[in-house]
């Protein structure tokens, strides 16, 4: 098996750094759609769907 210390060479360091700012940039990324989704509001549904409804419960 192949086996680079990751703390004792340059390439290891490069390992490490390189995993951790794609660790970084994935979770800026969940956190700004979260932002994004938490921002967005109900839409209230269009008056002629209302009028639908209140006409569906009074046939029944």
């Amino acid at each position: 098996m192949f086996y680079i210390p990751l703390t004792t060479t340059p390439v290891g360091w490069l390992v490490l750094g390189l995993g951790g700012y794609a660790l970084y940039k994935s979770g800026k990324k969940r956190g700004e759609e979260e932002a994004a989704a938490a921002q967005i509001t109900a839409v209230p549904a269009p008056v002629e769907v209302h009028e639908e409804s209140a006409e569906k419960e009074g046939e029944q």
